[in-house]
Order: structure tokens, then sequence, then C-alpha cells
């Protein structure tokens, strides 16, 4: 049997980065033999002595119940978790850092000016609280804020200075971020952006110290004596997850500058480290179900919300960008693993009911908001995450009513967003009274639609002296409802693709969808309207979404020549959209994103039939045009302007690269309708390709 910080030579976890080959799995290596583990009385016969006992002693006391208020936190029971940390918010450091993070998500979920300071006094408290119990000296580091410690000043700290320098880093960090969105200036967001390298500089050496400690454990010494326990490695490995996952998300030349000032956007160090703390890659501890055992409190602090990263990875952002390193069968098997936790979480329960959304389960989905409504009743603020997405489903469904319903209900409760909810609310509206036979009862409800319209610009905001792309995306369809005499078209699916929910949509909803615009498009045809152009480009950018969407789903199912024929069909009416677009681009007046957008659809295809070349030409010409703010295409004012939700797509294009060069090294499996290997399809798609010149989508310029 070993000794306490000793790893078993067997246990090697996969080999990333900077890691040591042969590295131990982070969980079985801060498990064994733990400070946080061994008895009070042992503390002597560590390096830390007598001296620092009762500290140490305090120190894990303060964790135990921080984790245990955080557990309550997370299965729904607010109240309960708040009498835990409040008494010892003003002494205990993690009781402080607890409270800090309570406030600091209430308040970005109320967006109230009052709780977004309480917040930021919280946060102020607890690095004030955290600096205080950091380690001293007489030496240049205290010269500066920004200190920078090796290994061997690490493993001379105590325990409670290691964790004073974490948790230092994640309030500093913390602060910087909210009070950016709350000073609203662009003076603010320099000012607290020169704070992130102080809290990454923290990060990484303690990364140091963490992989020394590893490398060491590889080579079968005696850890012990570093005191790596498992809340620390957690925090460690948390936030540089959060570093390496932000960063390697961000547009190439912002990635680049990010990278020129020594910040590293490595996802698969961020993937690792998020999946190492809960043993997700330590294949030889999971159950026969691929799950772990069920943490004790004596885990990590920080684990939970390693999983939960995860979780939002794979189930909420691979669904509105497309992704490198998805991994849905991890995803269900953590969901699974957290829902045995946490059954009453509402957060869990949002994921459960996103993850049935991207399922295209609708009605599932909306079961599983309800319950996180009925099992959140502490804040009211958390109810309306769910509250959100059954608006969304309502308008997939076209529930109109419904949807008003709830969209008036988060306008009259929440915060958040008063321009959007306005903006919904009205189109919903609008939707059922349209459905309503001529005569003053839909006179009244349009009447209705006309003076919330002219509600949503009042209500914008702004974030580090910007505006909020989905507001000013609204905005811009409030005043072209006005423009055109009180009416949009298709403004629900507008939405839909704006909030990036479109891809939710059932099937059988597509095909009804698709009819929908397929008899408005005949009847364009003979419009004369100043912004026909716009209608007509709209309408066939989201023909072809559905489209790809229908050929996807059909594509998973198995091949029969009836199915051939009719995926070769929705491909030839994809690229024949494509070319209507292009062809009436240089007419649109105002809603000139639909151009950009429907070269990136044009890319999607392309990606899913395996033309990685002819689709990153697109998605580079799509990154090169924001750069070098290349625009004009159409003939309103604002042709030469920056389009709607244009660092949403640069986002999304910046992804898909990353993806295609995932496919090509092989790190992400290609699907593709090619790989049926179908003769007629193959020639079918041959034959497509063809019609199209390679400069095709430049010529609307």
């Amino acid at each position: 049997m070993s000794k306490p910080g000793m790893i078993p030579q067997g246990r090697n976890a996969k080999s990333m980065g900077s890691l040591p080959t042969g590295s131990p799995s982070m969980r079985v290596m801060t498990r064994m033999g733990s400070l946080s583990e061994i008895p009070v009385d042992s503390f002597a016969k560590l390096s830390v002595g007598k001296k620092h006992e009762k500290e140490n002693k305090s120190l894990y006391k303060d964790i135990a119940e921080v984790r245990k208020a955080m557990d309550l936190f997370l299965n729904s029971r607010v109240a309960e978790c708040e009498a835990i940390i409040l008494p010892q918010r003003r002494t205990s450091m993690y009781h402080a850092l607890g409270y800090a993070f309570v406030l600091s998500l209430q308040s970005m979920m109320t967006f109230q000016r009052d709780d977004i300071e309480a917040a930021l006094q919280a946060m102020k408290e607890a690095y004030q609280i955290a600096d205080k119990y950091r380690k001293r000296d007489n030496s240049w580091k205290n010269v500066n804020i920004m200190r920078s410690y090796s290994i061997q000043d690490f493993q001379k700290m105590t325990p409670l200075q290691r964790h004073a320098e974490l948790v230092f880093a994640e309030t500093y960090l913390m602060k910087a971020g909210l009070q950016i969105v709350y000073d609203e200036s662009f003076v603010s967001f320099l000012k607290e952006a020169m704070k992130v390298p102080t809290s990454y500089a923290i990060y990484k050496s303690l990364e140091k110290y963490m992989l020394h400690v590893q490398a060491e454990a590889a080579a079968g010494k005696d850890v012990s004596d570093y005191g790596l326990d498992e809340h620390l490695a957690s925090g460690i490995c948390f936030g540089l997850g959060c570093f390496n996952l932000v960063v390697s998300m961000l547009p190439e030349i912002v990635l680049k500058l990010a990278q020129m000032v020594g910040f590293s956007g490595d996802r698969d160090k961020s993937m690792h480290y998020y999946k190492c703390m809960g043993g997700w890659e330590d294949t030889a501890h999971l159950d026969a179900d691929g799950l772990p055992e069920l943490q004790g409190p004596e885990e990590g602090l920080r684990r939970q919300f390693c999983d939960m990263m995860l979780l939002l990875y794979n189930i909420v952002f691979a669904k509105l960008t497309p992704l490198s390193h998805v991994d849905d069968d991890l995803a269900e098997r953590i969901l699974k693993y957290s829902l045995r936790l946490y059954p009453d979480g509402i957060f869990f329960l949002y994921f459960s009911g996103r993850q049935l959304s991207s399922h295209r389960k609708l009605e599932e989905a909306k079961v599983q908001y309800m319950k996180g409504i009925e099992f959140q009743q502490d804040w009211k603020q958390l109810q309306h995450v769910c509250y959100w997405e059954l608006g969304l489903i309502a308008m997939l469904q076209q529930q109109w009513r419904r949807g008003h319903e709830i969209y008036q209900l988060l306008n009259k409760e929440s915060n958040w967003s008063k321009c959007v909810y306005t903006y919904v609310q009205g189109i919903n509206l609008f939707m059922f009274a349209l459905e309503l036979p001529p005569g003053p009862k839909r006179n009244q409800l349009l009447l209705k639609v006309n003076e919330m319209m002219k509600l949503v610009t009042k209500a914008k905001r702004k974030i580090a002296g910007k505006s909020i792309f989905v507001e000013k995306f609204v905005a811009r369809k409030s005043r072209k409802f006005e423009l055109q005499g009180n009416r949009l078209l298709f403004p629900d699916l507008e939405a839909l693709l704006a909030f990036s929910a479109f891809e939710l949509m059932p099937v059988d909803m597509m095909h009804k969808n698709l009819t929908r615009i397929d008899t408005t498009l005949k009847r364009l045809e003979t419009n004369k309207s100043l912004y026909v152009h716009d209608d007509i480009c709209l309408a066939h950018l989201l023909k072809t979404m559905l489209l790809r969407m229908l050929i996807e789903d059909l594509a998973k199912k198995p091949s029969t020549s009836e199915s051939n024929q009719q995926i070769t069909q929705w491909q030839i009416l994809h690229r024949s959209s494509v070319q209507t677009v292009m062809a009436h681009a240089k007419d649109v007046q105002l809603d000139h994103y639909c151009y950009y957008f429907t070269v990136y659809e044009d890319a999607s295809m392309m990606i899913y039939n395996g033309e990685y070349e002819r689709a990153k030409d697109k998605l580079k010409y799509l990154i090169r045009c924001s750069e070098k703010n290349e625009f004009g295409v159409g003939a309103g004012s604002r042709a030469k302007n920056k389009y709607s939700l244009e660092n949403a797509l640069i986002m999304k294009c910046h992804n898909a690269m990353e993806m295609i060069k995932a496919i090509n090294t092989g790190a992400k499996k290609p699907v593709s309708i090619l790989s049926k290997e179908s003769p007629s399809l193959t020639n079918s798609n041959n034959h497509v390709a063809k019609e199209e010149s390679d400069d095709e989508f430049e010529d609307a310029m």
C-alpha cells in the first residue's frame, strides 16, 4: 500500500502540453494524503510546523463549511446556503469568497445597481482578507501587487498562504469583470482590464507549482510535504481552464494580441483541466455507466464548477457556434452524475432542458424547465433563466399567446434586458394578431404592438461603453417595423436566429416554416416596395438554414434511394437560395447582415459536405471584411457600416475554422452526408459545386 502522498505508477492521466508524460491523475494525486484529510495532530510532522496548526485547522474547517454551502446553493437551497456563509463573511477568507460569489451571481441576474454595488463591495472585502494572509517578506515582491513566486516559495508557504494567493486571484478577477459591467464606460473597461494580468500571473505561478508536484508524484516521490490539496488544485484547474477557454474562443486577430501579451488560449489544456478534477479521464476508476464515485465533502471546492463548465461548453456553447472538442457522451455522463447529487438544482435542470431542446425534444425540455422554476423559490432571478428558454420554445412551436405571457412576465420581473424583452413580447403579440380575422380586436392588438416597438430603443443599455449586440439588433428591427408601415417579415424566425435558437426547431416545424417561406416568396415576386430586396434576402437566408437542417436530420437516418434523392433536391434548392441572396444583396436597404450570414450558411453546408478548403475561403472572407472594415454590400446609407450581429458571426467563423482544423488533424470526426458513399448524391454535389464560381460570394460587393 502506498504511503500518503505517494502515487501508484499505473495511474497515468492523459498527457497535455506542458504536463509531464505519464503524469498521475490530478484528482488521484490530490486525494492521496492531502492536507485537508490529515488529522490536526499530524500537522506538526509536516513542513508547516506547530506554529500554523491552528490556522490550518481553521482553513479546512472554513472550506468544509463553504463546500456545504455551495452544495446547498447548487441544489436550489439558497437561503440555507446564505445562513452558513453570512455570519463569517467578514472574518473568514472562504466565507467571504462564497458570499462574494453568491452576490455577484445575484447581481448579474438582477442587473440592479444596488445589487452590483453590494457584490463589488463583497469582492473587495474578500480580496482584502485574502491579501492579508498572503506571504510577506522583505523582498521586492512586496513592492508590487503583481508578485511572482517560485516552486520553492510555494513549498515554504503554509496552506493558508497558498490558498490566499488563489482566493486573491479569483476575487480580483471577479471584481474587475463586474466593475466593467457596472461602470458602462470604455475608460473603466481599460482600467479594470489592467487587473486581469495580475490574476493571470498568480494562476500561472500556481500552475507551475502544481505541475511540479505532479511530476514529482509521477517519479514515485512522496509529495505530501507540498500541501497540494484538492481544494487548491480544483481552484487552479478551474481558473486556468476558464482563461484558456475564453482566450481560445476569441476572434483570431484578438487571440494573437492576447497571446502576444502572455495569455494562452489552449483549448486542449482547458478541457483537460476541467475533466481531471472530476476524474473523467481516469477511466480505471469509472463505473459501468462511465461515472466516478459520488463526491464526498472532501472533494475539491471548485470541482463541481469544473463540471459545470464542461456542461456549459458541450450543451450550450456547442449549439450556439461550431466548436472543436465537443463530447456529447461526456456531457450526458456529467449531467447524469450531477442530477444524482443535486436533483433539485436549477442549474442542472436547466442544462437537462437545454440538452433535450438540442435533441429537439421540446415537450420533455419544458418539463425540466418547469421543475427548475418550481424548485427554485428563493431567487426569482434564477427562475428567469428557465422562463427565457420556455419563451424560445413557445416561439419555436408558434404558441404566440404563451410566448407573449412569458416575455411579459420577464419584462415585469427581470432587469437583464428590458429592450429585448419588450421586442420579443411585441413580436409574439404581432404574430398572434396576424392570425386573427380582420376586426376591432386585431386592430387593437396591432396598436399595442406599435406602442411597444417605440419603447424598444429607449430601453437599450451599455456594457464597457458599448451597446449589447442583441439589443442593437432588436432596436434596428423595431425601427424597421415603423419604417415599413408597422410590419416585419418572419420576426419570430429572425429572433430565433439572433438568439441562436433556430437550430432547436423540430422537424415538423421545419417543414411548416419552409412552406410558409415559399408561399411568401411567391407573393414577393410582384412586390415593388423599397424594402422588397431585404425581405427576399431574409426569406432565402432562413430557407437555406431550414434546408441544411433537414438535410442533416435525414442524413442521420438509414440511407435509401428515396432519402438520397430528397437530399439531392434539397442541396439544389439550398444552392439556389444562396445564389438568390447574392443577386439581391446589392439592393438591400437595411438588412445587410442577411448577405454575410448567407455566406456563412454556404460555408456551413460546404463543411458538412466535406469541402473544407472552399469553406475556409468563405470564412476567411467574412473575417477579412470585419478586420479591414471592408463592407459595402447593399444600396442603403448604412451599406458601408458594420452589420447587425457581426461580432456573433465572426465568433462563429473563428470557431468554424478551429473545427475544420480539428477535423483535418483527426481530433474531430467529420459528419458528412458524403460519408454515405451514395453515387447519385456524390455526383449531384459535384454538379452543384460546378454551378458556383470560386469568387461568386464576392460579386455582390
